[in-house]
Protein backbone atom coordinates (compact mmCIF):
# COMPACT_ATOMS: atom_id res chain seq x y z
CA UNK A 1 0.00 0.00 0.00
CA UNK A 2 1.44 3.30 -1.06
CA UNK A 3 0.69 7.07 -0.27
CA UNK A 4 2.15 10.27 -1.28
CA UNK A 5 3.75 11.29 1.67
CA UNK A 6 4.83 14.25 3.55
CA UNK A 7 7.45 16.25 5.70
CA UNK A 8 9.05 13.89 8.07
CA UNK A 9 9.39 17.36 10.90
CA UNK A 10 7.11 20.19 10.10
CA UNK A 11 10.45 22.73 9.88
CA UNK A 12 11.73 24.76 7.69
CA UNK A 13 14.34 22.33 6.39
CA UNK A 14 11.99 19.22 7.24
CA UNK A 15 9.51 20.95 4.27
CA UNK A 16 12.45 21.76 2.10
CA UNK A 17 13.64 17.81 2.06
CA UNK A 18 10.18 16.68 1.35
CA UNK A 19 9.35 19.66 -1.70
CA UNK A 20 12.79 18.78 -2.99
CA UNK A 21 12.07 14.75 -3.08
CA UNK A 22 9.11 16.05 -5.04
CA UNK A 23 10.96 18.07 -7.47
CA UNK A 24 13.05 15.10 -7.87
CA UNK A 25 16.34 16.34 -6.21
CA UNK A 26 16.05 20.03 -6.86
CA UNK A 27 15.66 21.93 -4.08
CA UNK A 28 13.22 24.77 -4.43
CA UNK A 29 13.69 28.16 -4.11
CA UNK A 30 13.99 28.90 0.02
CA UNK A 31 9.98 31.76 -0.85
CA UNK A 32 8.52 28.34 -2.38
CA UNK A 33 9.65 26.51 0.63
CA UNK A 34 8.46 29.10 2.85
CA UNK A 35 5.07 29.48 1.74
CA UNK A 36 4.87 25.56 1.47
CA UNK A 37 6.24 25.47 5.30
CA UNK A 38 3.88 28.78 6.43
CA UNK A 39 1.17 26.57 4.80
CA UNK A 40 1.60 23.40 7.19
CA UNK A 41 1.98 25.38 10.15
CA UNK A 42 -0.91 27.21 9.41
CA UNK A 43 -3.14 23.77 9.63
CA UNK A 44 -0.60 22.49 12.51
CA UNK A 45 0.93 20.19 10.96
CA UNK A 46 -0.52 16.90 8.59
CA UNK A 47 -1.98 14.18 9.90
CA UNK A 48 -1.64 12.17 6.74
CA UNK A 49 0.74 9.71 7.61
CA UNK A 50 -0.42 8.90 10.80
CA UNK A 51 -3.90 8.12 9.11
CA UNK A 52 -2.32 6.31 6.35
CA UNK A 53 -0.82 3.59 8.57
CA UNK A 54 -4.00 3.06 10.32
CA UNK A 55 -5.75 2.34 6.94
CA UNK A 56 -3.16 0.23 6.02
CA UNK A 57 -3.51 -1.55 9.70
CA UNK A 58 -7.37 -1.92 9.30
CA UNK A 59 -7.01 -3.71 5.61
CA UNK A 60 -4.05 -6.07 7.24
CA UNK A 61 -6.75 -6.95 9.54
CA UNK A 62 -9.46 -7.50 7.31
CA UNK A 63 -6.94 -9.85 4.95
CA UNK A 64 -5.94 -11.81 7.80
CA UNK A 65 -3.12 -13.77 7.49
CA UNK A 66 -3.51 -14.42 3.04
CA UNK A 67 -0.85 -11.57 2.71
CA UNK A 68 1.70 -9.64 4.38
CA UNK A 69 0.75 -6.18 4.09
CA UNK A 70 3.51 -3.75 3.34
CA UNK A 71 3.64 0.41 3.48
CA UNK A 72 5.56 2.96 1.91
CA UNK A 73 5.64 6.58 0.47
CA UNK A 74 6.85 7.75 -2.64
CA UNK A 75 8.35 11.18 -1.74
CA UNK A 76 9.12 10.35 2.63
CA UNK A 77 10.14 7.69 4.43
CA UNK A 78 9.59 4.40 4.41
CA UNK A 79 10.23 4.93 0.48
CA UNK A 80 9.12 2.67 -1.73
CA UNK A 81 12.73 1.15 -2.67
CA UNK A 82 14.21 0.87 0.78
CA UNK A 83 10.52 -1.21 1.25
CA UNK A 84 10.80 -2.91 -1.90
CA UNK A 85 14.31 -4.28 -0.59
CA UNK A 86 13.15 -5.57 2.85
CA UNK A 87 10.28 -7.21 0.96
CA UNK A 88 13.28 -9.25 -0.94
CA UNK A 89 14.93 -10.12 2.33
CA UNK A 90 11.82 -11.59 3.41
CA UNK A 91 11.31 -14.06 0.70
CA UNK A 92 9.08 -12.04 -1.26
CA UNK A 93 7.63 -12.95 -4.80
CA UNK A 94 4.68 -11.32 -5.74
CA UNK A 95 3.10 -7.98 -4.79
CA UNK A 96 0.03 -6.20 -5.28
CA UNK A 97 0.32 -2.87 -5.49
CA UNK A 98 -2.33 -0.99 -3.99
CA UNK A 99 -1.91 3.14 -4.68
CA UNK A 100 -3.94 5.08 -2.21
CA UNK A 101 -5.18 7.31 -5.09
CA UNK A 102 -8.29 6.38 -6.83
CA UNK A 103 -7.46 7.41 -10.14
CA UNK A 104 -4.84 6.75 -12.56
CA UNK A 105 -2.33 9.60 -13.74
CA UNK A 106 0.80 9.72 -15.12
CA UNK A 107 1.16 12.24 -12.49
CA UNK A 108 0.38 10.29 -10.10
CA UNK A 109 0.04 6.38 -10.27
CA UNK A 110 2.79 6.08 -12.61
CA UNK A 111 5.15 7.81 -10.30
CA UNK A 112 4.82 4.70 -8.56
CA UNK A 113 5.83 3.01 -11.02
CA UNK A 114 8.84 4.73 -11.67
CA UNK A 115 10.22 2.88 -7.91
CA UNK A 116 8.89 -0.77 -8.65
CA UNK A 117 12.48 -2.15 -9.46
CA UNK A 118 13.21 -5.76 -8.27
CA UNK A 119 14.82 -8.55 -10.18
CA UNK A 120 12.70 -10.91 -7.32
CA UNK A 121 9.68 -9.66 -7.32
CA UNK A 122 6.67 -9.49 -9.45
CA UNK A 123 4.40 -6.78 -9.48
CA UNK A 124 0.08 -6.21 -10.26
CA UNK A 125 -0.29 -2.72 -10.09
CA UNK A 126 -3.68 -1.75 -9.60
CA UNK A 127 -4.10 1.10 -11.57
CA UNK A 128 -7.47 2.62 -10.17
CA UNK A 129 -10.26 1.83 -8.39
CA UNK A 130 -13.01 5.24 -8.07
CA UNK A 131 -15.60 3.08 -9.19
CA UNK A 132 -15.86 1.12 -6.08
CA UNK A 133 -19.62 0.88 -4.81
CA UNK A 134 -18.20 1.89 -1.44
CA UNK A 135 -16.17 4.65 -1.93
CA UNK A 136 -19.04 6.18 -3.88
CA UNK A 137 -21.69 5.33 -1.24
CA UNK A 138 -19.22 7.03 1.16
CA UNK A 139 -19.18 10.64 -0.57
CA UNK A 140 -22.98 9.82 -1.92
CA UNK A 141 -23.75 9.22 1.94
CA UNK A 142 -21.56 12.26 3.52
CA UNK A 143 -23.13 14.50 1.10
CA UNK A 144 -26.52 13.77 1.67
CA UNK A 145 -26.07 14.36 5.36
CA UNK A 146 -24.55 17.81 4.34
CA UNK A 147 -27.71 18.02 1.86
CA UNK A 148 -30.34 17.39 4.88
CA UNK A 149 -29.09 18.73 8.05
CA UNK A 150 -27.38 21.92 6.72
CA UNK A 151 -28.71 23.31 3.10
CA UNK A 152 -32.12 21.71 3.60
CA UNK A 153 -34.29 24.02 1.09
CA UNK A 154 -31.74 26.74 0.39
CA UNK A 155 -29.73 26.62 -3.02
CA UNK A 156 -26.32 25.25 -3.44
CA UNK A 157 -24.55 23.33 -5.53
CA UNK A 158 -21.90 20.41 -5.05
CA UNK A 159 -18.18 21.63 -6.70
CA UNK A 160 -16.36 18.34 -7.44
CA UNK A 161 -12.51 18.65 -7.61
CA UNK A 162 -9.48 16.85 -7.78
CA UNK A 163 -5.39 17.81 -7.94
CA UNK A 164 -5.05 19.42 -11.12
CA UNK A 165 -2.27 17.95 -13.71
CA UNK A 166 -0.90 19.93 -16.40
CA UNK A 167 -2.15 19.90 -19.66
CA UNK A 168 0.26 18.01 -21.03
CA UNK A 169 -2.05 14.76 -19.51
CA UNK A 170 -4.00 15.27 -22.88
CA UNK A 171 -0.91 15.15 -25.32
CA UNK A 172 -0.42 12.10 -23.95
CA UNK A 173 -3.87 10.49 -23.86
CA UNK A 174 -3.81 10.69 -19.65
CA UNK A 175 -7.25 8.81 -18.36
CA UNK A 176 -7.33 10.88 -15.32
CA UNK A 177 -9.15 13.82 -16.07
CA UNK A 178 -12.16 11.46 -17.98
CA UNK A 179 -11.99 9.72 -15.08
CA UNK A 180 -12.82 12.37 -12.47
CA UNK A 181 -15.66 13.68 -14.67
CA UNK A 182 -17.05 10.12 -14.65
CA UNK A 183 -16.45 9.58 -10.87
CA UNK A 184 -17.96 13.14 -10.12
CA UNK A 185 -20.94 11.48 -12.66
CA UNK A 186 -21.42 8.58 -10.77
CA UNK A 187 -22.10 10.46 -7.53
CA UNK A 188 -24.24 13.17 -8.70
CA UNK A 189 -26.80 10.02 -9.89
CA UNK A 190 -26.86 8.82 -6.79
CA UNK A 191 -27.37 12.07 -5.51
CA UNK A 192 -30.22 12.57 -8.46
CA UNK A 193 -28.34 16.13 -8.75
CA UNK A 194 -29.17 18.14 -11.88
CA UNK A 195 -26.67 18.88 -14.49
CA UNK A 196 -26.59 22.54 -12.49
CA UNK A 197 -26.20 21.49 -9.16
CA UNK A 198 -23.04 20.39 -9.42
CA UNK A 199 -19.65 21.04 -11.24
CA UNK A 200 -16.05 20.02 -11.50
CA UNK A 201 -12.87 22.53 -11.01
CA UNK A 202 -9.35 21.84 -10.44
CA UNK A 203 -7.41 22.39 -7.10
CA UNK A 204 -3.58 22.40 -5.86
CA UNK A 205 -1.63 22.99 -9.19
CA UNK A 206 2.19 24.03 -8.75
CA UNK A 207 4.23 26.63 -9.97
CA UNK A 208 6.17 24.82 -12.46
CA UNK A 209 6.64 26.85 -15.82
CA UNK A 210 4.01 24.96 -17.55
CA UNK A 211 -0.34 25.57 -18.22
CA UNK A 212 -2.27 23.36 -15.83
CA UNK A 213 -5.77 21.97 -16.40
CA UNK A 214 -8.79 24.07 -15.41
CA UNK A 215 -10.87 26.19 -14.07
CA UNK A 216 -8.99 26.12 -10.83
CA UNK A 217 -11.62 25.95 -8.14
CA UNK A 218 -10.37 29.15 -6.48
CA UNK A 219 -10.79 31.08 -9.54
CA UNK A 220 -13.95 28.91 -10.62
CA UNK A 221 -16.05 30.87 -7.62
CA UNK A 222 -14.34 33.97 -8.56
CA UNK A 223 -15.85 34.43 -11.63
CA UNK A 224 -18.97 33.54 -10.72
CA UNK A 225 -21.81 36.01 -11.48
CA UNK A 226 -24.02 34.59 -9.34
CA UNK A 227 -23.46 32.41 -5.85
CA UNK A 228 -26.23 29.88 -4.00
CA UNK A 229 -26.62 29.69 -0.24
CA UNK A 230 -24.18 26.98 -0.44
CA UNK A 231 -21.58 24.93 -1.92
CA UNK A 232 -20.18 21.98 -1.16
CA UNK A 233 -16.81 21.13 -1.80
CA UNK A 234 -15.96 17.59 -2.62
CA UNK A 235 -12.39 16.73 -2.98
CA UNK A 236 -13.01 13.11 -5.04
CA UNK A 237 -8.82 12.57 -5.65
CA UNK A 238 -7.64 12.33 -2.50
CA UNK A 239 -9.20 9.81 0.09
CA UNK A 240 -7.49 11.18 3.82
CA UNK A 241 -6.47 14.48 5.00
CA UNK A 242 -3.61 16.05 4.49
CA UNK A 243 -2.24 19.69 3.31
CA UNK A 244 -4.19 20.01 -0.56
CA UNK A 245 -7.24 19.48 1.69
CA UNK A 246 -6.48 21.03 5.02
CA UNK A 247 -5.42 23.96 3.18
CA UNK A 248 -6.14 24.45 0.00
CA UNK A 249 -9.93 23.48 0.61
CA UNK A 250 -10.41 24.30 4.65
CA UNK A 251 -8.20 27.52 4.22
CA UNK A 252 -8.33 29.06 0.86
CA UNK A 253 -11.42 28.00 -0.44
CA UNK A 254 -13.72 28.92 3.16
CA UNK A 255 -11.88 32.30 3.16
CA UNK A 256 -12.57 32.64 -0.11
CA UNK A 257 -16.89 32.10 0.75
CA UNK A 258 -16.44 34.06 3.84
CA UNK A 259 -15.40 37.10 1.39
CA UNK A 260 -18.58 36.23 -0.72
CA UNK A 261 -21.03 35.76 1.91
CA UNK A 262 -21.31 31.97 1.05
CA UNK A 263 -21.69 29.30 3.29
CA UNK A 264 -19.11 27.11 3.10
CA UNK A 265 -19.01 22.72 3.59
CA UNK A 266 -17.20 19.59 3.30
CA UNK A 267 -17.69 16.15 3.68
CA UNK A 268 -15.20 14.40 5.81
CA UNK A 269 -12.25 12.35 4.12
CA UNK A 270 -12.69 9.09 4.29
CA UNK A 271 -9.74 8.30 6.25
CA UNK A 272 -10.50 5.03 8.28
CA UNK A 273 -13.81 4.98 7.76
CA UNK A 274 -15.08 1.34 7.26
CA UNK A 275 -16.51 2.06 4.09
CA UNK A 276 -13.10 3.40 2.91
CA UNK A 277 -11.83 -0.25 4.16
CA UNK A 278 -14.41 -2.00 2.35
CA UNK A 279 -13.31 -0.51 -0.93
CA UNK A 280 -9.50 -1.39 -0.31
CA UNK A 281 -9.83 -4.65 0.76
CA UNK A 282 -12.61 -5.06 -2.53
CA UNK A 283 -10.50 -3.94 -4.79
CA UNK A 284 -7.63 -6.40 -3.47
CA UNK A 285 -10.08 -9.13 -4.16
CA UNK A 286 -11.23 -8.28 -7.45
CA UNK A 287 -7.57 -7.94 -8.45
CA UNK A 288 -5.95 -10.57 -6.91
CA UNK A 289 -6.28 -12.93 -9.47
CA UNK A 290 -4.79 -10.68 -12.24
CA UNK A 291 -1.41 -11.70 -13.61
CA UNK A 292 1.53 -10.74 -11.90
CA UNK A 293 4.41 -9.58 -13.84
CA UNK A 294 8.25 -8.11 -13.69
CA UNK A 295 7.93 -4.70 -13.81
CA UNK A 296 10.72 -2.23 -16.21
CA UNK A 297 10.39 0.72 -14.88
CA UNK A 298 13.08 2.45 -17.41
CA UNK A 299 11.22 0.94 -20.25
CA UNK A 300 7.40 1.61 -19.19
CA UNK A 301 7.33 4.79 -17.66
CA UNK A 302 8.38 8.36 -18.91
CA UNK A 303 9.11 11.74 -17.65
CA UNK A 304 5.68 13.10 -17.70
CA UNK A 305 6.78 16.78 -17.10
CA UNK A 306 8.08 17.04 -20.66
CA UNK A 307 5.58 17.13 -23.57
CA UNK A 308 5.33 14.45 -26.31
CA UNK A 309 8.05 15.16 -29.34
CA UNK A 310 5.70 16.14 -31.97
CA UNK A 311 4.72 19.01 -29.08
CA UNK A 312 8.10 19.73 -28.33
CA UNK A 313 8.40 19.98 -32.24
CA UNK A 314 5.65 22.46 -32.36
CA UNK A 315 6.84 24.57 -29.45
CA UNK A 316 10.07 25.26 -31.57
CA UNK A 317 8.72 26.22 -34.48
CA UNK A 318 6.29 28.67 -32.73
CA UNK A 319 8.70 30.22 -30.62
CA UNK A 320 6.46 33.39 -31.60
CA UNK A 321 3.08 31.74 -30.14
CA UNK A 322 2.18 33.33 -26.63
CA UNK A 323 1.00 30.20 -24.23
CA UNK A 324 -3.17 31.15 -23.50
CA UNK A 325 -3.31 32.92 -19.70
CA UNK A 326 -5.82 29.72 -19.15
CA UNK A 327 -7.38 27.02 -21.28
CA UNK A 328 -10.37 27.22 -19.10
CA UNK A 329 -13.27 26.18 -21.16
CA UNK A 330 -10.86 22.55 -22.48
CA UNK A 331 -12.77 20.23 -20.02
CA UNK A 332 -15.44 22.59 -18.31
CA UNK A 333 -19.28 21.28 -17.95
CA UNK A 334 -19.12 18.65 -20.74
CA UNK A 335 -15.84 17.24 -20.24
CA UNK A 336 -13.56 17.00 -23.46
CA UNK A 337 -16.08 14.69 -25.78
CA UNK A 338 -14.85 16.63 -28.32
CA UNK A 339 -11.32 17.22 -27.36
CA UNK A 340 -8.93 15.35 -29.27
CA UNK A 341 -5.80 17.11 -28.20
CA UNK A 342 -4.91 20.26 -25.94
CA UNK A 343 -6.08 23.69 -27.58
CA UNK A 344 -2.90 25.10 -27.16
CA UNK A 345 -1.29 22.35 -28.98
CA UNK A 346 -4.27 22.96 -31.59
CA UNK A 347 -3.72 26.29 -31.76
CA UNK A 348 -0.10 26.03 -32.57
CA UNK A 349 -1.04 23.50 -34.84
CA UNK A 350 -3.31 25.77 -37.00
CA UNK A 351 -0.27 28.70 -36.40
CA UNK A 352 1.99 26.02 -38.31
CA UNK A 353 -0.59 25.67 -40.89
CA UNK A 354 -0.83 21.58 -40.30
CA UNK A 355 -4.36 21.59 -39.31
CA UNK A 356 -7.33 23.47 -40.48
CA UNK A 357 -8.41 26.73 -38.48
CA UNK A 358 -12.02 26.41 -37.43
Amino acid sequence: MMTFGSPEEITFEGVADFFTNIRRGVRPQDHEIQTLYNNYVRIGGTPLQKITCEEVALVEARLGHEYSVYFANKFSRPFIPDVIDQMEADGIEQCICLILEPHYSFYSVMGYEKFLESKQIQFLVIKDWYQEAALLNYWADEITKILNEEVKQDSFKVIFSAHSVPIFALDFGDPYIDQIFENSKLIAKKLDLDPEQYTNTWQSESDIGIPWIKPDVLEYLREQKEHPNHYIFVPISFISEHIEVLFDNDVECYELCQELGVNYHRPPMPNTDSRLIDALVNTVRANEHKEFREFFPEEETFDELVPSEETKNILDESQDLQMPEFVKKLIEKKGRENVKMPYLIKKMLEKAGKLPKD
